[in-house]
């Protein structure tokens, strides 16, 4: 079962304001290794993480309206919190206040016609989650057409088709249609083995030299991937249990096993950890980012009398 939901367009605006803040002050790597190891530019950098945001704050819309759960994703944070490992739902409201994330979800967008929720090998050996959420978004491709078309200079420089091309992505964006496709555990995810055979969550395993398919349709076939454990849409929703995920995000316990530390040889804690030094002391690596992803948290509580934020993205100071 998919669930519909739609993000706002004044969500869709702060993602964008939240984006361009991460950018323009570095607060997140503007590398990319996917395009040739270089730098990536502002607009590279909008559409790889636009999408994402838009994925997560469509889950978060279907927390509240499906599941009775209030959240907080990234964007809705007071400050900026840094790390190359945290999740994507922040923290959930437990009775009068905020409580941190414990049980860590990575919400993952699919686009198009895509076939499969994909978590890379590396990400699962590396930095595992307690459960992947699939998002199809509908964002249109040319959706930074409807920026370009709010310009007063550049409107009054539009013919009608492309006037009449900006109206189509008003609607668009007044309302983005999204779609819950389904969940993994992270047991799910221990369930698929290299053996090529479907497990009944419709979990395969990628070896980096299989393309892509479809079991229903023959006739649709994909592109090549990497290593990757994969798991088919159609079954991941049909088998989809939320009143489980309900009781695993409200009882917000952890569910993966030990994660190593990343150190260097002489046995240090590495730098691409992204980790401060008093984290040398811990010996698994995600119950270090745990402390410190609850320190940051409770500094922005703090500073400024709670996690929430009140303000624009683009009021804050860069």
């Amino acid at each position: 079962m998919n669930f519909e939901v739609y993000v706002r367009r004044e969500s869709y605006l702060e993602i964008l304001g939240f984006t361009t803040y991460a950018y323009i002050t570095n607060r997140i790597t503007k590398y990319s290794g996917m395009a040739g190891g270089r730098v990536r530019t502002l607009g590279e950098f909008i559409e790889n993480f636009v999408y994402g945001k838009v994925a997560e704050e469509a889950f978060k819309s279907f927390l509240s309206k499906e599941l009775g759960l209030r959240a907080l994703t990234e964007v809705d944070v007071a400050d900026f919190y840094s790390g190359v490992y945290l999740p994507d739902v922040v923290a959930i409201k437990k009775n009068q206040g905020w409580e941190p994330a414990r049980f860590w979800i990575d919400v993952k967008e699919v686009r198009r016609d895509q076939k499969w929720l994909l978590v890379p090998a590396s990400s699962i050996r590396e930095r595992p989650y307690d459960a992947y959420v699939a998002v199809w978004v509908g964002l249109p491709d040319e959706h930074i057409l409807w920026l370009i078309g709010n310009l007063k200079e550049d409107k009054e420089r539009m013919a009608t088709p492309w006037l009449k091309k900006v109206d189509e992505l008003t609607k668009s964006i007044e309302a983005i249609p999204c779609k819950i496709c389904g969940f993994a555990t992270w047991n799910d995810v221990l369930a698929v083995n290299r053996k090529a055979k479907l497990t009944s969550r419709g979990g395969f395993y990628f070896d980096g030299n299989t393309a892509l398919f479809d079991p229903d349709d023959n006739a649709w076939s994909g592109a090549q991937v990497g290593e990757n454990v994969g798991f088919e849409l159609k079954r991941l929703g049909a088998t989809s249990d939320w009143k489980i995920f309900h009781s695993l995000i409200t009882q917000n316990k952890r569910i993966i096993s030990a994660v190593p530390m990343p150190r260097t040889k002489s046995g240090h804690l590495s730098k691409k950890s992204g980790l401060p030094s008093w984290c040398n002391t811990f010996r698994d690596f995600r119950d270090a980012y745990q402390a410190y992803f609850e320190k940051q948290l409770k500094d922005i509580e703090q500073k400024f009398g709670g996690i929430e934020r009140t303000t624009s993205w683009f009021a804050q100071t860069i």
